[in-house]
């Protein structure tokens, strides 16, 4: 969240020489299924065509609608997002022996 309390809602992908490219953004000011909806939609409709990948954090209402919007493309959640919650997840001392058993010797 931002100081006027919006979630801001990248559309990025590759384009044909590999470079990162936004195609569109989105600021919604409810996190709820029927504005995720509305702005996946409006995507649609601008670009007439599925994504072949989206690649979102793990909001289970976002994950729904996203299967809703783009049944055929791949859904996958972000490893940053998954990383950042996985000391709240995940006990602190199996987290640091399974640190120092993967450092080299």
């Amino acid at each position: 969240m931002n100081k006027y309390n919006m979630v801001f809602i990248p559309f990025t992908g590759i384009d044909n020489h590999k470079k990162c490219v936004t195609f569109g953004a989105g600021l919604l000011s409810r996190e709820d299924g029927s504005s995720y909806s509305w702005l996946l939609r409006a995507f649609l409709k601008a670009f007439k065509k599925h994504p072949t990948l989206v690649l979102t954090d793990q909001d289970p209402t976002l994950k729904r609608v996203v299967n809703e919007v783009f049944p055929m493309s791949a859904h996958r959640f972000c490893m940053w997002h998954i990383t950042k919650k996985l000391p709240n997840k995940v006990n602190i001392f199996f987290i640091l022996k399974t640190k120092s058993l993967c450092l080299p010797c």
